[in-house]
């Protein structure tokens, strides 16, 4: 049989399978390229921007309001809220009041009095309603003095009154309507008139064996809520120590550690601004915001660079290395960005409000991340590479420094 030759390999040419370059991926270069000549005017405004947003950022409200959460349409929604302008809201604010004995009529007195002081003093409390109320209306229209008849009188008042304001003889509460006051006064609102409670109950100081604590809906929706919003500052500077960490412990190196963490505090920076000029409020969900920036945005920054340090292993020409890397990963990295752009895009298109409002904050988190990786991020990293020497020699002074510090100290 005639054996059939296998075709020859054809001659290769230098560059026959190099990468093949895209529209996205020559655009980027020049943006890089553009950056790179105003790098003094790129950190400014980088830096400038990111500075008046991390004030905005505090002045950004917390929406603790339940209901503004859910489609502003919805039937019961609607019919709830035209019941409150017609009757009146429905919150109330509820004081726990314990003691050996609430039928004592020091106590019951107390309790009578105080709520009428918070309907006459604070404009925000309708009404205050407790057992005391009932009492003295059953004793037509005094306190009793005398603690038996205080308990025959609390006796013949209907089960469901009993229930509601007393539990035992040694817990009761005080019901406080404050209408729809939690809804107009928001989180931050809400939250003072809760203290200026407290200090009126610290200022008309209850009988020495009773103790009032402030309780119900408002009050722990504000406490739930703020406590998982006020700790946000937190939770990002955490994170940014976090990734610092893992990448000095990784890369052993300082200026490779610092590069995705800088750009990173620009975006959070950034997003705290538009937040407030948008009007928009934080919710349990977008309180994750920095560490979702942190988490999306450094990944952008740590392929980046990656790819900078690998072409520039091979050129050993740092801006030649870096429009190699940003023509090539360029585009790759817009598309990652697209698709995690678009994904959490779906989201702005949901009903309920605090889903909406979670999507397109996370849309604009990637859009900024993806905006410094290709601008901020570059001139840093160019910048800080060519002055790597000036680094790395303030590196050996500084443990220079630390060695002799640690010798006077043995």
């Amino acid at each position: 049989m005639e054996r059939r030759e296998s075709p020859k390999k054809k001659h290769e040419e230098p560059g026959e399978h190099a990468p093949k370059e895209t529209p996205i991926g020559l655009a980027l270069e020049k943006v890089a390229d553009i950056c790179i000549q105003r790098w003094h005017i790129v950190l400014a405004a980088a830096l400038l921007l990111s500075l008046l947003g991390i004030y905005a950022d505090t002045q950004v409200q917390v929406d603790t309001d339940f209901k503004n959460y859910i489609p502003q349409d919805l039937p019961p929604l609607v019919d709830f809220r035209h019941m409150s302008d017609i009757f009146g809201g429905t919150d109330s604010i509820k004081l726990l009041v314990q003691t050996s004995d609430v039928t004592d009529p020091g106590t019951l007195e107390w309790m009578d009095e105080f709520g009428t002081y918070l309907q006459d003093s604070r404009a925000q409390v309708y009404g205050a309603t407790s057992i005391a109320t009932f009492v003295k209306q059953a004793n037509g229209g005094e306190m009793p003095q005398d603690q038996t008849l205080a308990r025959s009188l609390i006796d013949s008042l209907p089960a469901s009154i009993r229930d509601r304001y007393l539990d035992g003889h040694d817990t009761a509460i005080i019901d406080l309507n404050v209408g729809s006051m939690v809804s107009r006064l928001g989180a931050e609102g809400t939250d003072r008139l809760i203290k200026e409670i407290d200090k009126d109950i610290a200022w008309n100081t209850p009988p020495s064996d009773v103790s009032v604590r402030e309780t119900g809906d408002p009050v722990v929706m504000t406490t739930v809520i703020s406590a998982l919003t006020t700790g946000r500052s937190e939770m990002t500077l955490l994170g940014l120590v976090l990734i610092f960490i893992v990448l000095l412990i990784i890369y052993r190196d300082l200026i490779k550690a610092l590069l995705p963490v800088l750009p990173m505090l620009v975006v959070i920076g950034w997003m705290g601004g538009v937040m407030y000029l948008a009007g928009m409020k934080y919710t349990p969900l977008t309180a994750t915001l920095g560490a979702l920036i942190l988490g999306v945005g450094s990944e952008y920054a740590i392929l980046m660079m990656e790819r900078f340090y690998e072409e520039l292993g091979k050129t050993g020409e740092p801006m030649e290395s870096l429009k190699i890397a940003t023509r090539r990963i360029g585009s790759a990295l817009m598309a990652s960005g697209l698709t995690t752009v678009f994904g959490f895009g779906a989201l702005i298109a949901s009903p309920f409000l605090i889903t909406n409002n979670f999507g397109l904050i996370t849309v604009l988190a990637v859009f900024f991340a993806l905006l410094t990786t290709f601008t901020v991020f570059l001139v840093l990293m160019f910048r800080m590479e060519i002055r790597r020497e000036i680094v790395e020699n303030a590196k050996k002074e500084l443990l220079k420094s630390l060695k002799l510090m640690s010798a006077r100290g043995g």
